[in-house]
């Protein structure tokens, strides 16, 4: 409706836009990708690795702004396995963050993830919205679903760790055969109805995993992940 396509509301899907194909069209209008292609449910999609951006093996971006601050979030392979995130804590403006340790906790349907810091600094701001809908973090990863802002230390010294352009494509196609070959193992030892007969990865291929295989999952990219209970996890976040 804000694009002026349709001048009224009409949804089917119960205003699921995480799963929507029609918002999903309208969020890949704003990322200029500079990777190749990928299989998903038997069709050609780009896998997004945004230009201008840093990215932490960890999978968080890096985006510098006017003034040498900052911004930083998940990237699309961070959302894709994590999932709808249910609760976030962010680090409070002014407190200090170092370059690979987590400056935010997302709790998601397997337990707690980090997003870890790229680079060392005072965190100078953070997005508030995502307290109300964390869902942005799934819906915009790059743009209105960012987490914090980040006044850095050693700028130069911690960008000179992070992977960039054609590294960074390079990096993403890695990491996208080791979640293909991650998941296949998992399929093998209890079958799940992730990998459809062209043999492709579903895009909601984690919704078949069991809550054991989506924690080991998650283990095996996110090296400050805490696996457990949702619930139980929140206690950690609150304190």
């Amino acid at each position: 409706m804000q694009a002026g396509v349709v001048d009224y509301k009409l949804c089917d899907r119960d205003y699921d836009c995480e799963h929507c194909p029609f918002d999903d069209l309208f969020d890949s209008r704003a990322s200029k990708t500079v990777s190749g292609l990928t299989r998903v449910e038997g069709r050609d999609v780009s896998r997004e690795v945004p230009e201008g951006l840093f990215y932490h093996p960890a999978h968080s971006w890096a985006r510098i702004e006017e003034g040498g601050s900052v911004r930083s979030g998940f990237d699309e392979f961070a959302q894709r396995i994590l999932g709808r995130p249910y609760l976030i804590s962010i680090s409070e403006p002014g407190s200090t963050v170092r370059s690979g340790k987590g400056c935010a906790f997302i709790t998601h349907q397997a337990g707690v993830a980090a997003l870890v810091a790229p680079v060392s600094g005072i965190v100078k701001e953070i997005n508030p919205t995502l307290y109300q809908q964390p869902a942005l973090l799934n819906r915009d990863p790059y743009g209105a679903g960012w987490v914090l802002l980040i006044e850095p230390a050693n700028l130069k010294g911690c960008l000179k760790q992070l992977l960039y352009g054609p590294k960074a494509v390079e990096w993403s196609e890695h990491e996208f055969g080791r979640l293909y070959e991650k998941v296949t193992e998992l399929a093998s030892q209890t079958p799940v109805p992730t990998i459809n007969d062209g043999g492709f990865l579903s895009r909601d291929f984690t919704k078949a995993l069991s809550a054991r295989q989506l924690s080991e999952l998650i283990n095996s990219f996110f090296p400050l992940a805490l696996s457990g209970p949702a619930e139980t996890n929140k206690a950690i976040l609150d304190r």
